[in-house]
């Protein structure tokens, strides 16, 4: 019942959302925009959003100290994962990428749900680096509520993260001890083996630096398409809507958080004095690119591998 209400919470904010966008827009400047656009600066685009996901998938592999021969079957998973999110409410897709893996490797449930937690973990932990360096750069403009909520978040994945790794041990031998709920007693010993491999291994350095370089490449492809509009704005520009981006699709919303970007768009593009017609168009361009690519490369996955998206799966 209450996953229902934040589903349907979360499609009525987008709706909400979107309707408030869509009654400011200037249409002429909106097309205007639209049809000005360098083809060949998007598809550089989203050449970069492909290789993101290979570097993506590799990283869980490392999280997950499995041979790198496993590699496609984490880029398929992934893959899984990202059409889920497009198609389903409430990062549906999160789970599914999980089963996935499951499926496709010998990576028992328990270690496939710990291996994608902390590779999620991973991203909390970088995107608070980038929140504080957003903060310093314009830490008279955004509200100072948000900032100390991402770094309340970046604070607790890191603690979380490093009480789980220093714990493991002791945890794992607490968790032995539960007799009576054996089904659960299995997924949670088999969680803590996943986090005690990623303290073994000697990519830890590895994934970090990773992470970090995935993140430039996420606000790097968003700043070509900026410049396919022909806007002549900084970097930062795109960090800004990198950063405004994440934090808005963590807030309940319809699959492939329309509405939710837009306004997330709207809200970065402003603090450079972009129009908030243009700044609706830039963050269809990219959704649009977005979901192309997803949606390409996730159906011809689900078909090769014969994955069942049904949520029935999941459940």
């Amino acid at each position: 019942m209450k996953n229902k209400l934040l589903i349907i919470f979360g499609l009525l904010l987008s709706a909400i959302l979107l309707v408030i966008v869509l009654s400011r827009l200037d249409w002429q400047a909106f097309w205007t925009a639209i049809k000005t656009i360098d083809i060949p600066t998007i598809l550089l685009a989203g050449s970069i959003i492909i290789l993101i996901i290979i570097l993506r998938s590799l990283r869980w592999n490392l999280v997950s100290r499995l041979p790198l021969s496993n590699f496609k079957h984490f880029w398929q998973a992934a893959n899984i994962g990202y059409l889920g999110n497009m198609i389903y409410p409430a990062r549906a897709g999160e789970v599914l990428r999980i089963v996935a893996i499951h499926n496709f490797t010998s990576l028992v449930l328990g270690r496939s749900v710990s291996s994608a937690v902390i590779d999620r973990m991973l991203d909390m932990i970088v995107v608070g680096l980038f929140t504080l360096l957003l903060l310093w750069i314009h830490g008279n403009q955004i509200d100072p509520n948000i900032g100390k909520g991402v770094i309340g978040i970046f604070i607790l994945a890191t603690g979380i993260l490093s009480l789980f790794v220093i714990f493991a041990d002791r945890l794992h031998v607490h968790v032995q001890q539960w007799s009576k709920w054996l089904k659960l007693q299995e997924w949670v010993l088999h969680g803590l083996e996943g986090v005690q491999a990623f303290r073994q291994t000697h990519n830890v350095l590895t994934v970090l630096l990773l992470t970090i370089v995935i993140f430039i490449l996420d606000y790097f492809w968003m700043w070509q398409v900026m410049a396919a509009f022909g806007w002549d704005l900084p970097f930062e520009a795109a960090l800004t809507v990198g950063v405004f981006v994440l934090l808005a699709i963590s807030l309940p919303s319809a699959p492939g958080y329309i509405g939710i970007y837009q306004i997330a768009c709207v809200l970065a593009l402003k603090l450079y004095g972009v129009d908030e017609s243009l700044a609706v168009a830039y963050s269809i361009v990219m959704q649009l690119l977005m979901f192309a690519i997803i949606g390409v490369q996730g159906m011809l996955v689900t078909v090769y591998c014969g994955f069942n998206l049904s949520r029935s799966r999941i459940l």
